[in-house]
């Protein structure tokens, strides 16, 4: 792929090579940081019924600081993924809260240590991915066009919200 190539045409080639895990990461990075965490929590999401009480609790607190992030929220929500598997994509949206730049990722006592711009985005993507895999089920296909759409809705300035007619 060549480097100059726009965006949008980034994701198509993605699209059309069907290199969703690859789509997935690009876009992560390529929203600005909270519609990023914001798409992660909407992506995640669609696995609610698969996942603890404690990590969709994650996802609602991460959703909550999105929409007004603090530093009480954020250290909130470091502490609640700390039990959490790496394979938890509740972890990895907690993570990306907490790699956001809102913040030192040191601990509190500790001298301020601020995340690398990108480390959000990994987190995302992690989330994302892991979303699509984890629990095992066979609608990982449907899943990744459905976050997609959702991930091009907020690019666009929606919501990520899509109704069912728009998936």
């Amino acid at each position: 792929m060549q480097d100059s190539l726009p965006p949008v045409e980034v994701i198509r080639v993605l699209q059309k090579a069907d290199l969703n895990i690859d789509l997935a990461t690009f876009i992560a990075h390529a929203l600005p940081m909270r519609e990023s965490i914001w798409w992660a929590t909407l992506a995640t999401g669609i696995r609610k019924a698969d996942l603890s009480q404690i990590e969709n609790k994650v996802i609602e607190d991460s959703a909550n600081w999105v929409k007004q992030p603090n530093e009480a929220l954020r250290r909130d929500i470091e502490k609640s993924i700390q039990p959490l598997a790496n394979e938890s994509s509740a972890k990895w949206v907690g993570q990306a809260v907490f790699w956001s730049g809102h913040g030192s990722i040191a601990p509190v006592e500790n001298p301020v240590v601020m995340p690398a711009d990108f480390l959000h985005a990994k987190a995302v993507a992690g989330a994302v991915n892991t979303a699509a895999a984890l629990p095992e089920w066979s609608g990982y296909i449907g899943y990744y066009k459905q976050v997609i759409n959702m991930a091009l809705d907020i690019a666009d300035g929606g919501s990520g919200k899509l109704s069912q007619e728009a998936l």
